[in-house]
């Protein structure tokens, strides 16, 4: 990279990827915020893709606000808000089963899909003592109250029922927090097939391009100006290159300097940088009047 050259002035559209890339948790990353405001003041397209499925779009709009960002809740597409969208399309009023947490739960009922389970489940209930006949889908996404009963009802439906859809959020195993990786939405679906017997059929989030494409849509830009900021191989830059999207992995997140033994001609990005904080500054020093 040329010293005076900015790798990102031939794009308009710039995507980001949310935990581990902007922020850890509550905590803003470094550069993170700066970075995103002043693509803002440059009148840059900015969008929001997480396969974090525990918020609805509102309460990200809401940790954005806490940073002093104020993003549209039409730039944050979230792997919850799109399955219900998805669900919502695919058939309408559908009952559906739920591992996940609340915000996932509550963008469905945003699409007016049925909900089960919609009061939190506990140990102390009768496995069997829950409507379960005519489910159309059981949903999964990251669950941090995963339990014995949610655990024996899905997997209940899954093997006792064909026509049941098997469909995910997102298939993230880990999930950045500030003291180290716990388990993500992909450990629930791992459970449930390993337990069922049946593979998940559709994943919603990355590295399915079409996040990127609703992205692009919403835009009214093309892939060439179009860049995605991630910090996993296996869905932010995999799910990009996919789409026909540059791609700028960052190692403030999941992926490390270790894991770049790592790369493939598939998941391999076309830039590198340690933090947002270096993209903030290449783009602010090499912009200066």
């Amino acid at each position: 990279m040329e010293s005076q050259s900015n790798p990102f002035d031939m794009f308009n559209t710039f995507l980001f990827d949310g935990d581990g890339v902007i922020y850890t948790e509550n905590s803003p990353l470094p550069g993170g915020i700066e970075f995103l405001e002043l693509l803002l003041k440059r009148e840059k397209k900015v969008f929001i893709l997480t396969n974090n499925s525990t918020k609805t779009r509102g309460e990200f709009k809401e940790k954005f606000s806490s940073f002093g960002l104020d993003l549209p809740v039409e730039c944050i597409l979230s792997s919850a808000y799109l399955t219900a969208h998805y669900i919502s399309k695919e058939k309408p009023s559908a009952r559906v089963y739920v591992i996940g947490e609340e915000g996932l739960k509550r963008e469905l009922a945003n699409f007016e899909v049925d909900i089960v389970n919609r009061n939190e489940e506990t140990n102390e209930e009768d496995i069997f003592a829950l409507n379960l006949e005519k489910i159309d889908y059981v949903v999964t996404g990251m669950d941090r109250r995963l339990n014995y009963v949610k655990i024996s009802r899905a997997v209940n439906l899954l093997m006792s029922n064909e026509e049941t859809k098997f469909i995910a959020t997102n298939a993230d195993f880990t999930f950045p927090t500030v003291h180290g990786l716990i388990p993500g939405g992909g450990a629930m679906i791992k459970i449930l097939e390993e337990l069922s017997g049946r593979k998940v059929e559709t994943i919603i989030g990355k590295p399915n391009s079409g996040m990127f494409e609703i992205a692009m849509e919403l835009s009214q830009t093309n892939k060439e100006q179009t860049i995605m900021f991630g910090d996993r191989l296996e869905t932010d830059i995999l799910g990009a290159k996919l789409a026909g999207i540059k791609t700028c992995l960052v190692l403030s997140g999941v992926t490390s300097m270790k894991d770049l033994s790592k790369l493939t001609d598939e998941n391999s990005p076309d830039m590198i940088m340690n933090s947002l904080q270096d993209a903030y500054d290449s783009f602010l020093n090499t912009n200066l009047e």
